[in-house]
């Protein structure tokens, strides 16, 4: 019976120190539960307030950086530190620089920084004389604009005689010391623009047949200087003096240059009192001197 109650009591004592130690336990927990709770708002409120100073930061650095272009756009657009003063104009020669200068336009007093440069040499490019032209800054207050005049070439008679550069375009219908141009005659066209480009297949093939032509010696010192386009298909070319006359086809005028070349050492033996040398037809070369019956080479 003793030990009944011994043991009794024993299981007594032992379910008071298990409850004492869970409520113990249950104690600890709740503490620590509020403890870290109260950390982790602490911390995310730490977080927010770092990052909302990090964008705050970023936007007065974007809005500086704004202000501070906006600020330097206005100064060296209004500024007249950069106000035009100068334009120097290089290569030149025929044109003069008040003319030049109305075709750029007035641009003295302009802002350097808010000029078109393209528009500059659009405008110069219009005019007949001039083949390119190109432009750029020259700080604080300076343009410069280089110019590349048009070459005559030849004069071509329509309506009346124009002068044209090699590219075929018309510079106008007098210029000084344009007698020694070589003439191209036998062109139908009415009221061509100045500026425009009038050379066609036919005005191309016999120029650049000419200039062949001129580089052998039997013409060296009485140069052809008058081109006559009969048709699309004869070519009449002329010499200064106007004594020898020289027909040839443009579609085959490349082999009939290679003919002549080959016969040109007799041709020049007899080269005295020569009439006309024909290369339209093919494989032969025919000669006629004044006077005389054709030949044949």
């Amino acid at each position: 019976m003793h030990l009944a109650l011994l043991g009794e009591k024993n299981l007594v004592n032992v379910w008071k120190k298990n409850g004492s130690c869970h409520r113990k336990t249950g104690n600890g927990n709740g503490f620590f539960w509020r403890k870290s709770k109260r950390k982790e708002t602490n911390l995310d409120l730490g977080s927010f307030f770092i990052t909302l100073v990090n964008w705050l930061a970023k936007i007065v650095l974007v809005v500086a950086c704004f202000y501070g272009i906006l600020s330097s756009y206005r100064f060296i657009t209004q500024s007249p530190r950069f106000n035009i003063n100068e334009i120097n104009l290089v290569g030149h020669k025929r044109l003069s620089n008040e003319e030049l200068n109305s075709w750029i336009g007035s641009i003295i007093g302009k802002n350097i920084f808010q000029l078109e440069l393209d528009g500059i040499s659009k405008r110069l490019v219009e005019h007949p004389w001039i083949q390119s032209a190109s432009a750029r800054r020259v700080f604080p207050q300076g343009i410069y604009v280089e110019i590349k005049e048009r070459t005559p070439f030849a004069k071509i008679q329509m309506e009346q005689v124009y002068v044209m550069d090699n590219y075929g375009v018309l510079l106008g219908t007098y210029l000084r010391g344009a007698n020694k141009l070589p003439t191209i005659t036998g062109i139908k066209m009415k009221n061509p623009k100045i500026g425009s480009n009038v050379a066609d297949e036919e005005i191309i093939r016999g120029l650049k047949m000419m200039h062949s032509l001129n580089q052998l010696s039997m013409f060296e010192k009485n140069p052809i200087d008058n081109v006559h386009i009969s048709s699309r298909y004869r070519i009449t070319f002329s010499t200064h003096t106007q004594d020898i006359k020289v027909h040839m086809r443009p579609e085959i005028a490349q082999e009939s240059f290679k003919n002549l070349v080959l016969a040109l050492g007799a041709i020049e033996k007899n080269k005295k009192d020569l009439s006309y040398i024909d290369l339209s037809f093919k494989n032969r070369v025919v000669v006629k001197h004044s006077d005389e019956v054709k030949r044949e080479f």
